[in-house]
Order: structure tokens, then C-alpha cells, then sequence
């Protein structure tokens, strides 16, 4: 079966400085939601598609919520990079949010994640942050939808999906830094994102084992072999180094640490890009 793309119930709430939120329907399996943003912007300002540059300009943090908990939470500008890494290009005016990833090496990789609605859900929201002072014409969304059963018949519920964790690190000192306060539990990490480029080596242990150890150099080099695109301002860790889902790192372990050497202070937001169960 094709999949559609058809626009999602109008958001409530659309105004600067409001919290714009849409409940989508229940059924199908939702493979992409696109955000689809007109604005008014320049001097003298006149009605522009948001620019890919843009986006953080004109909106704060995109969440996901499945029954009410937040599956994904993201800010918009960090929402453009993220993309881009994963090698997608973007379009003004529109900014894709993939659950399912059209970029892994196989099907059921590129499936595994989506969010699948038939069944063992009662709510899926999404809530847009719109920042004060924008005068927003237009913001809708669109969603890319697959089927809600198997090829059998049967019902395609609940289960593995994507989540997106937003973490806030402090570091207060240069060199390295020991963060051990990453949740450990049944599911597994696909990778790991900080919003700054301050960071030279990385090392990751579990139980005690070492499973990374780089820098900067090397892990452009890997990301270059599955055409990943490290972003300015950021600093990636990939644990699907060969593009396969099934490399994701298990968490459910007794101890997990990032042991990265910062060059500079500040607060940090740390993305964890994760496949948990139902």
C-alpha cells in the first residue's frame, strides 16, 4: 500500500507565545510528521516560508505524547541539525520529524520505530512552542502514514518506537566529565546528541567495559562512511556506525557513563535518540 500524506486536524492554540497542540487520529502507522510554516518576517516584513536556518527563530521545543507522556522532545533549531545529520535535505517551509528512519540499510529497520496506532494507545498528541513576538500566518501539519495492519491482517499496535530524551548537563569546569545519570532500563540507544561543539574526546563505558573511545576526527570519519553529516555547534555520538537498528546498545545494564572532555562551561542539552518498547 502507498503511503499518504495528508494534513493533520488544524492545531489549537497557534499565537506568539503559545503552545500550539493537535491530536491525531488513531489507527494507521505513522511513519513522519512535517511541520508546514508560513510566516511574517524581513523589513518590511511580508509573508516567507520559514527558512531551514530559521526555525529556531519562530519556535521553541516540539513534543511528542503518547497517553500523555512525551515521547519526543526536541527544540526546533536542534530539530533542523538532527536532520540534517541523517543526511536530510530541507525544503523552507517545512520541517520533518521522522519516527520511523528512511535512512537505515533495511526495512524493518526503516519500520521498526514508526509509531504504530492500531491498538494499545488512546492519545497521540503533538504541542508546538511558538515563540513571543512572531506573527504567524499559517502553521499545519502534515503526517506520512502506513498501514494499520499487516499484510495478514492483523492489527499493528503499540510497541517499539522512537523517543527522543532531552537531558540538561551542567559543567562547570574544562576537561573531562563523568555523566552516569542516563535512565538504564529495557530499551536501547541509537545515539546521543549535544548541542556543543566544545567537546574533543569521548569515551562511553557499560559495566565497566569500554564501547567508545574517540575524537572528534575519528568520529567524523565513521559518520562519513554512512553518509552522516556532522553539524556545527554539535557533537554526535552514533552508536549505529553501520546503519543497522540492530546495533542500537542495550540499556539495560547495571552501569552506563559518557566520559566526555569538554573545552569550554555552560549548560549543555544532551539528546538521547533511543528505540523503547511498548
Amino acid at each position: 500500500m502507498t503511503r499518504r500524506v495528508i494534513k493533520m486536524p488544524t492545531p489549537a492554540g497557534i499565537g506568539a507565545g503559545q503552545t500550539a497542540s493537535v491530536n491525531l487520529p488513531l489507527g494507521l502507522t505513522y511513519h513522519a510528521l512535517f511541520l508546514r510554516m508560513n510566516v511574517q518576517a524581513g523589513d518590511p516584513a511580508a509573508a516567507v516560508d520559514v527558512p531551514a536556518a530559521d526555525w529556531g527563530d519562530y519556535l521553541d521545543e516540539i513534543r511528542v505524547q503518547v497517553n500523555g507522556d512525551t515521547t519526543i522532545r526536541i527544540d526546533a533549531a536542534d530539530l533542523v541539525k538532527l536532520n540534517q545529520f541523517y543526511g536530510v535535505s530541507l525544503v523552507a517551509g517545512t520541517l520533518p520529524l521522522y519516527l520511523g528512519r528512511p535512512w537505515m540499510r533495511t526495512i524493518g529497520g526503516e519500520d521498526q520505530t514508526a509509531y504504530k496506532t492500531n491498538g494499545g494507545i488512546a492519545s497521540l498528541t503533538v504541542e508546538i512552542e511558538v515563540k513571543t513576538g512572531v506573527t504567524v500566518n499559517s502553521l499545519v501539519l502534515y503526517a506520512q502514514q502506513g498501514p494499520g495492519v499487516t499484510d495478514q491482517g492483523m492489527p499493528l499496535g503499540w510497541g517499539p518506537h522512537l523517543e527522543i530524551n532531552k537531558f540538561v548537563h551542567n559543567q562547570g569546569v574544562t576537561g573531562d566529565a563523568e555523566i552516569s545519570d542516563i535512565p538504564r532500563s529495557a530499551y536501547s540507544m541509537m545515539a546521543m546528541h549535544f548541542n556543543t561543539a566544545a567537546i574533543t574526546g569521548i569515551e562511553v563505558t557499560v559495566d565497566n567495559r569500554k564501547v567508545i573511545e574517540n575524537d572528534k576526527a575519528i568520529r567524523d570519519a565513521l559518520a562519513a562512511t554512512i553518509d552522516r553529516v556532522p553539524q556545527s555547534g554539535m557533537t554526535h555520538i552514533d552508536f549505529l556506525t553501520e546503519d543497522r537498528l540492530i546495533e542500537a546498545l542495550p540499556m539495560a545494564v547495571q552501569d552506563f557513563r559518557l566520559k566526555p572532555t569538554f573545552t569550554a562551561t555552560g549548560n549543555f542539552t544532551i539528546y538521547a535518540e533511543a528505540i523503547k518498547g511498548a
